[in-house]
């Protein structure tokens, strides 16, 4: 009675948690920005985070950096994207998503993968500016709605 008892234990979705709390068990933003990235490359590329249909089961983020180092990202992206999309911004989007995901000592602040994320939104939208008509079909197509500004 009058005690409290408050538990740092961290529980996670196996696949979200940075590895690197398994060696150290501390919690900081750092193990935020690595969860993040695992979220964004599930976005982009509408993968799970482990694939498990290969011979050998394989991180998502691990199979991100093998198609990074190929070049081959259009092969990474969602079947569900068509193609409709500016490489230019997935290719910006996915190497933020594989800084998040790096050694905790290089990875991003929240702050600069929100700047990272507008100005992959501004390149996107010049596109979409640039082919009105093609775009709008695709997105209505998809029933994808992209606000106009994000605050």
């Amino acid at each position: 009675m009058g005690e409290s008892y408050v538990s740092s234990e961290v529980r996670g979705t196996f696949g979200y948690v940075d590895p690197e709390y398994q060696s150290n068990h501390r919690v900081n933003s750092s193990a935020d920005v690595y969860s993040f990235g695992i979220v964004l490359l599930q976005i982009v590329s509408g993968k799970k985070v482990t694939i498990l249909n290969l011979k050998k089961p394989m991180p998502l983020s691990k199979m991100a950096r093998v198609h990074s180092r190929s070049g081959r990202f259009a092969e990474f992206s969602d079947p569900k994207l068509d193609g409709e999309y500016s490489t230019e911004a997935f290719d910006l989007t996915i190497q933020l998503a594989l800084s998040c995901t790096s050694l905790k000592k290089e990875r991003p602040s929240m702050e600069q993968v929100v700047e990272r994320l507008k100005e992959a939104l501004e390149i996107s939208t010049r596109g979409k500016a640039s082919a009105p008509q093609i775009r709008q079909n695709s997105l209505s197509r998809h029933k994808i709605e992209i606000p106009d500004k994000i605050s």
